[in-house]
């Protein structure tokens, strides 16, 4: 009697395409986007880790809300102590405090806001990707960001002589988040890289057509007027 022995062995997985059958961990994620980003983002696409984005724009915020907040506090109570208006320190800092809460709050809103931003106009050019890959791939863009923290602090011990150091940083830093964000659009709602560039630069863009189209209106306006009430005399 033949008895079929492979009847209840089940066949092994097959790797998935990514090269392997789990995502990535934090650290891993971290270092894949900032310097694999191509293999990383295709990974973020088919699996939006939205976990460790969230997690990863918290740390990026509160490190550079930190750094604001040391030279913030540092400018002002030393512009205070200069003019001799050391009584307002208390007031000062509460001011910086503030200020610091609502720039944590205000990066959350860019966030939530440029993300469905781009993904409306990703899908009006043709994109066929989830909103939450986005929303990871937006979150992990800045990840960039990360190496401004010692650019600052040297800048804080630096004073006024540090602030070429830190607009060149930034700049780079910005043009490589820039960079990262437009591979993972093209990861993400399969689209080319000029189509992913203009998504990326779509709500500054849009925002400058209307910052032009309301000058001329204004410009029109003012021209339309007869002569004299633009410039009206009181007696």
């Amino acid at each position: 009697m033949n008895i079929d022995i492979d009847r209840n062995i089940s066949p092994a997985p097959e790797p998935s395409p990514d090269g392997g059958n789990l995502r990535p961990d934090f650290l891993e994620l971290i270092y894949g986007v900032l310097f694999d980003p191509v293999r990383t983002m295709g990974i973020v696409a088919k699996r939006p880790p939205v976990g460790f984005a969230f997690l990863a724009f918290t740390i990026l915020c509160a490190s550079g809300v930190t750094m604001w907040l040391l030279t913030a506090s540092h400018s002002l109570e030393a512009s205070l102590y200069g003019y001799g208006l050391d009584h307002f320190l208390p007031v000062s800092r509460t001011l910086v405090l503030l200020g610091a809460v609502f720039g944590l709050i205000w990066g959350y809103a860019k966030w939530f806001g440029y993300s469905a931003v781009i993904h409306l106009a990703a899908e009006l050019f043709g994109g066929r990707g989830a909103a939450t890959g986005v929303f990871a791939v937006v979150g992990l863009a800045g990840l960039p960001a990360v190496f401004m923290v010692p650019v600052h602090l040297l800048s804080y011990w630096l004073g006024s002589g540090g602030l070429i150091i830190v607009l060149l940083a930034g700049l780079a830093t910005g043009i490589w988040s820039a960079v990262l964000l437009v591979i993972g659009l093209k990861q993400v709602h399969g689209l080319t890289t000029g189509w992913s560039v203009l998504v990326v630069l779509f709500p500054f863009l849009t925002f400058l057509i209307l910052a032009v189209i309301m000058i001329v209106a204004l410009v029109a306006v003012a021209a339309s007027l007869p002569a004299g009430m633009s410039n009206p005399r009181f007696f």
